[in-house]
Parts: C-alpha cells; structure tokens; sequence
C-alpha cells in the first residue's frame, strides 16, 4: 500500500479506521508506516500492539506496548494493555502493578479497575476486587462487564441473589453479552434450577458459537437433566472448539461407560496439562483407576508423595481397604441404575434431603412410591464452605405422583413420621451432606431397613472433609447399633456409595 501523499495524521486516522473495520492487515502495515516516520509514536504503538495481541502473538504485543511505557512512563492506555498481557501470562503481581500505575495516572480509569478486580480476584482478595467492581460501576454505570463480574464474585461469596441481579444488569445493559448469560446459566445451575440454566447456556451459545465454556457448561446441564447423549455431544463440542478444555475432558470422563474408557479421557486431559486442578486430579485418578485393574504401582508411588493427602487419593485408600474391591462407576444415573437393579422394586424408596426432586424423580420412575424429608429451605448449618440456607429450594415442594414429602427439619419430622409403622425399604438415598443431619436419618430409618435395603450416600467421599460427613454418621450408626456393611458401588466423579447392613 502507498500512502506516500498522506500525512503521519492521516496515515494513522487511517489505520485506525480499518482496524475499527476489522481489515487487521491493512491497519498492521498502516500503524508500521507511521512508526517508520515517528518511531515514538505512542499511539501507534498503542494500537499495534491491540493488533498483535488479537492475532495471538503475545510477545509482540507486550513489545509494543513496554515501547510506548518507555517513551512516556505515564501512558495509561498501554500499562493496561500490558496490565492484560501479563495476566494472560500468568504473571498476577506484574498485571496488578500495570493496572495500578494506570489507575494512579488516571483514578477514573473504569477498565482498568474493572481488570483490577479481576485480579484481586485471583489473588482471592474479595473485598479489594468488590471494590474495584463497585468504582468502576460508579465511574460507568453502563459498564456491563463489571456488571458481570460483581455477580461472579458475589456467587462465589455464596450471595446468589445480588450474583444473579448484577448479570441480568450486565444483560440489561448489553443483551449481546454472552458471558454474562454464561454466568447467568452458572448462578441457575448452583440453585437447582437447571431448565433456566439451560436457557441461559443456550442464548450464550446462539451469540457466540464458538464460546467452549458455554458448552462445556450445557453439557453438565443435559447430564443433571439425565440427557447423557447431549451431555456427551457439547463436552466433545467444548473440546473441539478448545483441544485444552480441561474441564471440559474431566466431565467427559464422569460419562464414561466403565475404567478403560475413563482412563483414555484421563490421559488425554494430563497430556494437556499436568499442573492445575483438574491435571492433579485427573493423574491422582489414574493411579486409582489402574490399581482398580489390578495395577498398583502408580497408586503406591502417589501414596509417597504429597498428593497422598488429596481427598481423592484418602477416598481411594479407604475403598482399597475394603474386605472386597466394590463395582465402581462414573455417572450418577449409570449409579443409580445399577444399584436399583439390586433392589426390590416392589417396596418403596425414601429419601433424605430433596432439593430439587432430581434423584427422587428419577427414582421414582422405578419404585412408584417414595417418601422425601427435607426443610426445602436448605442446609440447617454450615457445611464446609457452604453456608447455612444452602441448597435451598426456597419453600417449593416438589409435586410428583406417587411422592409423598415431609416438609421440616429431621430432628422434628422423623420422630412423628416413624411413630407409625412404615413400610421397609427397597433403597434409601441420603442426600442430607451433614454428619448430624445423617446421622439422624439414620437413626430413624433403622425401622424400615432390612439386610435386603440398600443405603446410598450421596456424598460420602472425595469431599476435602469428607471423612466428617456421611462417612463418620455411617461408622458412628454401625457402631452403636452393632452393624458392620458391605459397600456393593462407589463411584469417585459423583462421590456416592452405597452399601448394605449387617448385623455383626
């Protein structure tokens, strides 16, 4: 291109007016034109370096932009840009001081607060990145993108209502947003609801077509809603729009038919990468599923290392340590139809801890009469890292034929319900998470166990504190009433047991 007749002025509104319109290679040759003339020229370099990093080549962009902060140490512009350079690197602290600078030279900088927070974020410093949303906000009201991000650090704060109120602003403001419907599908999934979770990824995939997380999101919605078909096609979706989607492969495996096939997915996700969580778990598993082969050099060299500590690596020690190695399994539902072919279908099902009615719906399709115990308006106690009021259905009680539920806390309801006599049961699925509130169930549901029922624990292992939960109100069962069980299925990705009572 010859622009010999143009000024630096011209030149340079030129390419910026191509890179506005999409034409990358025009507005490259343009922006090095006017830098031949003006090698100091901020904005040109500036914008250059936008180019390159579009194009991936990181490097380069950071070259661009470290020449401009050189030329003038106050460019606010380019020490945000390098700010976003050095967070995709990795390098928090770097991307924290670029952004700080930037903001120190201009206060009212409201992108780059917003990616302040993102990094304060990441440093788990809530309060400083809840700040940082929040002026920028301030600064911006229409600022959609902070929106977005104050709802996910309020959802990880467990404040479901304001997470959810700020992406339907972000939406609001920018109905195009497709992270902010992907977030939104997030807070819905968390709460149970997962038909408006659904609606959410879809819309953020009908936006943008090539958005992984949104498929790899809709894929764990499919699979709560027992469409592993579906679920099995967007993971693969998510994969194939991102090869290194780990999260995306990890879920992949929970589908898996039987070990072999778990092991093929488990490999690929540590080729891939061996160093964030889903790698370390990913490699932990490994070693699990082979010695469940028969294989146990890979588990006994783990039990050397750190990661001997790792809720999955106790999980598994346990299950090893069990007088017969249990059938295990990778799905939920795959779980649950197995055990149920073990059951007596033609007696009733009960079940601790309701929610969302999702397993009592599915169980219910085989026994035809079941009875639920829930408050319906969550968690009695914190559990872990989950606040008391989690899990909650906000009053709504399931209304499903042949269920029959009972609406309050187990210390007041099961006292009453077992004064009568109650049919035993085929299957009990405990899915209260407390130890107390296990334990309780427990107690009371002795009257309709018999050595044919069988428990299922719905949380029982790979929790980080899992030996406190379902595990200790087990033992702690078995030993005062003088039981000891058998575990027939356990399944390490959806982290149920189940078991049968014997008496000693």
């Amino acid at each position: 291109m010859n622009n010999v007749d143009l000024t630096i002025d011209e030149t340079f509104n030129l390419a910026v007016k191509n890179h506005l319109e999409s034409k990358t290679d025009i507005a490259q040759e343009l922006y090095n034109q006017v830098l031949k003339i003006d090698p100091n020229h901020l904005f040109a370099l500036n914008n250059l370096g936008i180019i390159f990093k579009e194009l991936g080549q990181i490097q380069k962009a950071k070259n661009c932009y470290e020449r401009a902060i050189r030329i003038n140490p106050n460019y606010a512009d380019a020490l945000n840009n390098l700010g976003i350079i050095f967070k995709e690197l990795g390098q928090i602290e770097k991307a924290k001081n670029c952004y700080e600078k930037a903001i120190r030279i201009n206060p009212n900088y409201a992108n780059a607060l917003n990616n302040l927070g993102v990094v304060f974020g990441k440093l788990r410093d809530n309060q400083k990145a809840k700040d940082c949303y929040e002026k920028a906000i301030k600064i911006n009201p229409n600022y959609a993108d902070a929106h977005n991000n104050l709802g996910i650090l309020f959802k990880e704060l467990k404040n479901y209502q304001k997470a959810k109120d700020c992406s339907e602003k972000a939406i609001e403001i920018n109905p195009n947003d497709a992270r902010a419907y992907n977030s939104l599908g997030l807070i819905y999934e968390t709460l149970g609801k997962y038909r408006k979770a659904k609606d959410c990824f879809e819309k953020a995939i009908k936006i943008n077509p090539n958005y992984a997380d949104a498929h790899s999101n809709l894929g764990g919605i499919f699979n709560n809603l027992v469409e592993n078909q579906k679920a099995k096609n967007y993971y693969e979706k998510a994969i194939k729009i991102n090869p290194d989607h780990v999260l995306a492969y990890w879920n992949l495996h929970g589908l898996s038919p039987d070990a072999d096939a778990a092991l093929l997915i488990l490999k690929k996700l540590y080729k891939i990468d061996n160093k964030n969580t889903e790698a370390t778990e990913a490699k932990i598993m490994i070693s699990v599923l082979e010695a469940y082969k028969g294989n146990f050099s890979k588990f006994n060299d783990l039990l050397t290392t750190p990661d001997s500590n790792h809720a999955i690596a106790r999980s598994a020690k346990w299950v090893f340590s069990l007088p017969k190695l249990p059938n295990i399994f990778f799905d939920r539902w795959d779980f649950f139809d197995n055990v149920i072919k073990l059951s007596d279908s033609s007696k009733p099902f009960y079940e601790f801890g309701v929610w969302n009615a999702s397993s009592f719906q599915y169980l219910i399709n085989t026994f035809k009469k079941g009875f639920g115990f829930d408050t319906f308006d969550g968690i009695p106690e914190d559990w872990h890292n989950e606040p008391k009021g989690a899990y909650s259905a906000f009053g709504t009680v399931p209304k499903i034929k042949g269920g029959e539920f009972i609406v309050g806390k187990f210390e007041d309801t099961l006292p009453k319900f077992f004064l009568k006599e109650r049919p035993v049961a085929s299957l009990i699925n405990f899915d209260a998470d407390l130890y107390s509130s296990t334990l309780c169930a427990l107690k009371y549901s002795n009257k309709v166990i018999d050595e044919k029922t069988i428990l299922i624990f719905d949380e029982f292992i790979v929790n980080s504190k899992w030996e406190q939960d379902e595990y200790k109100a087990l033992n702690e069962f078995c030993e005062n009433l003088g039981y000891n069980y058998e575990v027939i299925a356990i399944s390490f990705f959806s982290k149920q047991v189940a078991v049968k009572l014997k008496k000693n």
